[in-house]
């Protein structure tokens, strides 16, 4: 069921658009832009059961055969257009939109089409889609659901109201999950690599991956610490086997030393993002100085720096490596 109610966060944009019912000012077009996995689909869905609802509030009723018709499904005049392909075709716009929205509505008050990732429109897709945004019929509504809205036509922003979804709160997400199956020793390091997404936390939850790379991270700084040069070359083999998810795991290996540097400061406090491995960083701890943290949480920046600028990986990750290996006081600094 959807309701206003049940939408984590974003009150100041639910409270606009209940403000532009409540006063007759409903676009026929909208870009609703954000990251993956905050709510974006969710609130479009719901702004559009409200228009449809026969009671004709800022909220839908949930009873009228409008609202009953949206939860079942089934709603003759409300669509929603997807894809699973690495684009959205000029095609499946003329013929899910352009040519169906000429037709009135079958029942309700408007025809609304929802098209997610919808910033994966071809440039011949959008164009289609431009004609009909530019002389909409009084009943049309388009909503545009993307993560990337730079990706439009200038002149499909221009003719859209664009609604801009910011990254959930810490605080937020927490309510969320408060009584959900999560393990709370872990929900503030999967908020920290969430970007303020409960998509992308819920992922994480599911994923083994996820694990596999964390226990990889925490087992190569161990071995950093404690092995050879030899070592330091079979991790970095390991590390390349993970080049698409790199930044993901040096943000990892980052957190992890963070919470080492935090826990020798000043103790076991909240601001640990690793709180189930606790005792494992109060015992890696104890074997590395406030310098030696430092140096290694630069190295890991000063890679996350050359791999964006396309260096070559193999050498950013050996670089890094012997950064966070050496013992001396002074840092050397390379460059490629």
């Amino acid at each position: 069921m959807y309701t206003f109610e049940e939408i984590i966060g974003h009150k100041g944009v639910i409270e606009n658009l209940q403000q532009t019912i409540k006063h007759n000012k409903v676009s026929h077009s909208y870009i609703l832009d954000g990251i993956s996995g905050i709510g974006k689909k969710t609130i479009a869905l719901t702004f559009a059961k409200t228009l449809q609802c026969l009671n004709k509030g800022i909220a839908p009723c949930n009873e009228c055969s409008s609202c009953r018709a949206f939860d079942s499904g089934n709603h003759p005049d409300v669509f929603f257009i997807s894809t699973e392909k690495k684009s959205l075709g000029v095609d499946e716009i003329r013929d899910n939109i352009q040519k169906d929205i000429e037709t009135k509505p079958y029942k309700y008050s408007y025809k609304i089409y929802i098209v997610d990732k919808a910033d994966k429109m071809t440039i011949q897709a959008q164009n289609a889609l431009l004609k009909t945004i530019e002389e909409p019929p009084s009943y049309g509504i388009i909503m545009l659901v993307s993560t990337n809205y730079k990706q439009f036509l200038p002149t499909i922003i221009s003719r859209c109201s664009l609604i801009k979804l910011n990254p959930l709160k810490p605080g937020e997400i927490k309510d969320y999950f408060k009584t959900g199956p999560i393990d709370h020793n872990m929900i503030d390091l999967y908020i920290a690599f969430s970007g303020g997404s409960i998509g992308v936390i819920k992922k994480m939850m599911e994923s083994e991956h996820f694990l596999e790379i964390r226990e990889n991270v925490i087992r190569w700084v161990n071995e950093i610490n404690s092995g050879d040069l030899i070592k330091l070359f079979e991790i970095q083999k390991e590390m390349e086997n993970y080049k698409e998810e790199i930044d993901f795991v040096l943000d990892l290996m980052y957190a992890w030393y963070r919470d080492i540097l935090l826990i020798k400061q000043i103790g076991n406090n909240p601001y640990i993002l690793n709180k189930d491995k606790i005792n494992l960083l109060l015992n890696t701890g104890m074997d590395l100085s406030y310098n030696k943290l430092g140096r290694s949480l630069d190295a890991i920046e000063d890679a996350k720096k050359q791999l964006r600028q396309n260096a070559n990986f193999q050498l950013a990750l050996e670089i890094m490596l012997l950064h966070i290996k050496e013992n001396a006081h002074e840092r050397n600094r390379s460059s490629f």
